[in-house]
């Protein structure tokens, strides 16, 4: 079989995979789900699931960098690096969106009952602002701190920022969420005028 062949397998098996979970965290939570249940619901075989992924965790790990690599990537295309307030707030905006987007999985994370979850997200997001600061940085963008510092800072802020929101039941529309966030990035927590 050739190699290219056997990509386009598994792909498919990770996307037939990645729909299972997603439809059945619609009725129940992340840790109700069993590999078993995510197999039977993608008609995969558990041991080719077991083939790819140690167990539900990895999984879960695995879609989240996906998700996350697809929307960095997307987001470095769009980038704008000539205005540092555009680029601020169409990556706020943009992070916004994908929370919307992939609430549920967020959820889960926020709310499973195993902490490694949301620590692998934290780690996740990390990475990909890192890089997007790094090609930012290329671009020319300059920083007060190390890259690396103000990605950590970023990340720890969002995340619990992100947790609180989805745990609040979003009292905030993303429009409100996306003004203060900008309020205290970019104006340095000085009012922005409408």
């Amino acid at each position: 079989m050739s190699e290219k062949k056997e990509d386009l397998r598994i792909r498919r098996t990770h996307k037939l995979l990645c729909e299972a979970m997603f439809a059945l965290l619609e009725t129940q939570s992340f840790d109700e789900i069993s590999v078993v249940n995510i197999c039977d619901k993608a008609m995969v075989h558990r041991a080719t699931f077991y083939k790819h992924f140690k167990d539900k965790y990895d999984f879960m790990e695995y879609v989240t960098k996906v998700k996350l690599r697809d929307f960095y990537t997307e987001s470095k295309k769009l980038a704008d690096f000539s205005d540092k307030d555009k680029l601020y707030k169409a990556m706020i905006d943009n992070i916004l969106i994908f929370i919307e987007e992939n609430k549920k999985m967020l959820q889960l994370a926020a709310s499973s009952s195993n902490n490694n979850f949301f620590d692998s997200l934290h780690r996740i997001v990390y990475e990909e602002l890192l890089s997007f600061l790094t090609s930012s940085q290329k671009n020319g963008e300059t920083y007060r701190a190390p890259v690396d510092i103000f990605a950590k800072f970023l990340t720890g802020g969002f995340m619990s920022l992100v947790r609180w929101w989805l745990e609040d039941g979003n009292s905030y529309t993303r429009e409100e969420m996306a003004k203060h966030i900008e309020c205290m990035l970019i104006s340095g927590g000085k009012h922005i005028s409408e």
